[in-house]
C-alpha cells in the first residue's frame, strides 16, 4: 500500500469513475436482477401497514371478538418478527413457498398493540398481533398485569386461570368462534394436551413446510378464552445450530472487538499524551461529541422495541443509563484516537487528517467527498460479489431482527444518522490510529491493515447471517479496501466513503419500505453527505490560513504545497511526495 507524502489528495477521476460505473452495473446487476440471484442482495419493494392502522385493527378486534368494552386508552405498538421461523425458512429456501401458503394467516412479521387498561377496578394487559401485511389479528393475550408481567415476552405461552370444571369438550366449543376468526379449523388440529393440562394444545394435521408444523395454543380465563398463539415450530437441529453460532459470535463480538478495541483504547491515551507536541487536543472534540449523542439517542429512538417487550419502564430507565456510561467511555477512547492517530502521523511528517486552517480545506474536504462516493459504489459492488460467492460456498442465509427495525424507533427519518457515527469512528479507531500504531510494533503497513480490519469485522458478528464467520470475511476485504483508500486520501476521504456506503445503504432500505414519507427520508439520506460537504465548502472557502503548530518537517512544504495542474485532482499542503494515479 502507498503511503501518501505531498499531496494528500490526488485523483484521476477518469479511472476512479470508469471503476465506480462498472461497480454500479455489478451492484445493479446482483441486486436488481435475477442474473445472479442471491438472497442477501436482492432488492425488492417492501411495505408494512401503518401502525395507525394496526391499532385501529387491535381496537376493533378487542370489541367486537373479545366484548372489552372499558376505555382501553393509548397503546404501545411495536414491530416483532419471529426471527427463529424466518431463519429456518431462509436456510432452507422456503421463504416464497411460506408467503404463498401461509403468510396471510400466520405471518413472520406482525405489529404488537398493547393496551394497559383497567376492569372493574382489576389492572389489565392485552396484546394484540396484527399481521405486518395483511392487517388481520392472528394472536392475542388478554390477561391480568400481574401475571402478564411473569412472562418472559408476550409471545409466550400465559398461564390459564381457567375454571378446572372444564371438560376439553367444553373449551373447544368455546375457543371454536376465536379459532374459525383466525382462519383455523378444528377437524385439521390435533389434540396435544390432555384433560389435566391447562387450556388447548394442538398440532396441525395438514399445515407444515419443511420440517415446520403449525403448533396452535389456547389459554383460559374462568370460562373465556385469554389467549390464542399460532406459529410454525423450528426443528430442534436448527435452533441448536443457531446456539452455537451466536455462542461463537459473542467470542469474537467480546473477546475479539471489545476487549481489543479497549486496549486500542487505552492505547490511544498513552500515544496522545506522548505525542501531544505534534498534534492538539482540540482535535475530534465535535467529533467525540457527536459520537456520543448520536449513540445515546440510537438506544432512546428504540423505546417502542422494549416498552413493546416485556421490559418495564424502570428496566428500560436503567438501560439507557447503562448505554449513556458506555457510550461516555467509547466516546473517550474515539477523542484519544483522534488526537493520538493525528500525532502519529504527523510526527512522521504525514498529514493524513486535514484541519480547517490549513490552505484549501474546504476543497479538500469537497474532492474527498466526490472520491468517497466514489469508492462507495466500488464498495457496494465488491460486497455483493462477495455476498454471492459466501452463499454459494458456505449457505449463508439471514434472518430478522426486530431490534434494528426501523419500525421500532420512535423518529425513523433519524435512522440514517447511525451511518455518520459508523464512519466517523471506525475509520477513526481502527484506520486513524490502528494502523501507524500497529504499524510501529509490526514494522508492516499490510500486517497493520490487516489486524485492524478483523478487529472491526469482529465487531459485526452479532448480526443475524449465518455462519458467523460470514461477516468477518466479507468485512475483512471490506477493512482492506477502507484501508488502501485511507492511507491514499486520508481520514477524511475514507470517512466520508464509508457513511456514503452506509447511508446508500440505509437509504436503499427506507426507499424499498414504499411509503412518501420513507422515500424522501431514504432519497435525503444518500444525498446528505453532499450537502453537508458542500456547506463545509462554502463556509471555509474564504478562510485565512492559520499558522500551524506542526513540527519543522511539516511546515517547510506549506509555502509551495497546494500546486496542481490536473484539474480534477485535489491536493492539501504538508507533504512532498505524490502517490500514483488511481
Amino acid at each position: 500500500m502507498n503511503d501518501p507524502q505531498q499531496p494528500i489528495l490526488h485523483v484521476n477521476y477518469k479511472k476512479l469513475g470508469i471503476a465506480a460505473a462498472i461497480g454500479l452495473v455489478i451492484y445493479f446487476l446482483f441486486n436488481f436482477t435475477t442474473l445472479f440471484q442471491s438472497d442477501m442482495t436482492q432488492q425488492e419493494a417492501y411495505s408494512l401497514i401503518t401502525k395507525e392502522q394496526a391499532q385501529t385493527t387491535a381496537a376493533e378486534f378487542a370489541t367486537s371478538k373479545l366484548g372489552i368494552e372499558e376505555p382501553l386508552g393509548d397503546a404501545s405498538i411495536s414491530y416483532r418478527s419471529d426471527s427463529d421461523l424466518y431463519g429456518y425458512l431462509s436456510r432452507e429456501s422456503l421463504v416464497s413457498k411460506y408467503d404463498t401458503e401461509y403468510g396471510e394467516d400466520f405471518p413472520y412479521e406482525v405489529f404488537r398493540v398493547i393496551y394497559h387498561y383497567d376492569q372493574n377496578g382489576e389492572k389489565r394487559t392485552l396484546s394484540v398481533d396484527v399481521g405486518g401485511k395483511t392487517g388481520k389479528v392472528f394472536a392475542f393475550n388478554n390477561l391480568p398485569t400481574s401475571y402478564a408481567d411473569q412472562l418472559s415476552d408476550l409471545t409466550s405461552v400465559p398461564p390459564s386461570l381457567e375454571d378446572q370444571s372444564l371438560l376439553q369438550e367444553d373449551k373447544e366449543k368455546i375457543a371454536q368462534p376465536l379459532l374459525s376468526d383466525f382462519g383455523l379449523d378444528q377437524a385439521e388440529l390435533q389434540r396435544t394436551s390432555t384433560q389435566l393440562d391447562d387450556g388447548l394444545r394442538y398440532t396441525s394435521s395438514t399445515d407444515k413446510i419443511g420440517d415446520s408444523t403449525l403448533e396452535v395454543n389456547v389459554s383460559f380465563e374462568g370460562n373465556q378464552v385469554s389467549s390464542i398463539r399460532s406459529s410454525f415450530s423450528v426443528p430442534d437441529s436448527y435452533t441448536s445450530y443457531i446456539a452455537n453460532q451466536t455462542k461463537w459470535a459473542e467470542r469474537m463480538t467480546y473477546g475479539g472487538y471489545l476487549l481489543l478495541t479497549l486496549v486500542l483504547g487505552i492505547l490511544a491515551v498513552i500515544y496522545a499524551i506522548s505525542l501531544r507536541k505534534y498534534t492538539s487536543f482540540k482535535r475530534g472534540i465535535f467529533l467525540s461529541i457527536f459520537y456520543f449523542v448520536v449513540s445515546i439517542f440510537s438506544v432512546w429512538n428504540l423505546r417502542p422495541y422494549f416498552l413493546g417487550s416485556s421490559y418495564s419502564e424502570l428496566t428500560f430507565f436503567i438501560t439507557f443509563i447503562i448505554q449513556i456510561v458506555m457510550s461516555l467511555f467509547m466516546a473517550a477512547a474515539l477523542y484519544f484516537s483522534f488526537v493520538a492517530g493525528d500525532g502519529l502521523w504527523r510526527s512522521q511528517g504525514k498529514n493524513m487528517w486535514a484541519r480547517r486552517g490549513e490552505p484549501h480545506y474546504g476543497r479538500h474536504v469537497w474532492e474527498s467527498l466526490k472520491t468517497g462516493y466514489l469508492w462507495a459504489i466500488i464498495l457496494l459492488a465488491v460486497q455483493a460479489v462477495i455476498f454471492f460467492i459466501l452463499e454459494g460456498s458456505l449457505d449463508v442465509f439471514s434472518t430478522t431482527d426486530d431490534s434494528q427495525s426501523t419500525y421500532n424507533m420512535m423518529y425513523a427519518w433519524l435512522f440514517p444518522v447511525m451511518a455518520w457515527m459508523a464512519g466517523i469512528s471506525e475509520e477513526a479507531t481502527y484506520r486513524l490510529f490502528g494502523i501507524p500504531m500497529l504499524k510501529k510494533v509490526l514494522h508492516s503497513t499490510i500486517a497493520a491493515s490487516v489486524i485492524t480490519s478483523l478487529i472491526w469485522a469482529f465487531g459485526h458478528t452479532l448480526y443475524p447471517i449465518y455462519p458467523v464467520i460470514t461477516r468477518p470475511i466479507e468485512l475483512l476485504f471490506l477493512g482492506l479496501l477502507f484501508s488502501f483508500i485511507f492511507l491514499r486520501y486520508g481520514y477524511i476521504t475514507a470517512m466520508f466513503a464509508h457513511v456514503v456506503f452506509d447511508s446508500i445503504l440505509m437509504g436503499l432500505s427506507l426507499i424499498f419500505m414504499g411509503t412518501p414519507t420513507y422515500i424522501a427520508v431514504g432519497i435525503v439520506s444518500i444525498a446528505l453527505p453532499a450537502i453537508v460537504a458542500l456547506v463545509i465548502y462554502l463556509v471555509t472557502r474564504k478562510d485565512k490560513p492559520k499558522p500551524q503548530n506542526d513540527p519543522p518537517n511539516l511546515r517547510k512544504n506549506e509555502d509551495a504545497s497546494y500546486t496542481n495542474t490536473d484539474t480534477n485532482s485535489a491536493t492539501l499542503p504538508d507533504h512532498t511526495e505524490r502517490p500514483r494515479s488511481i
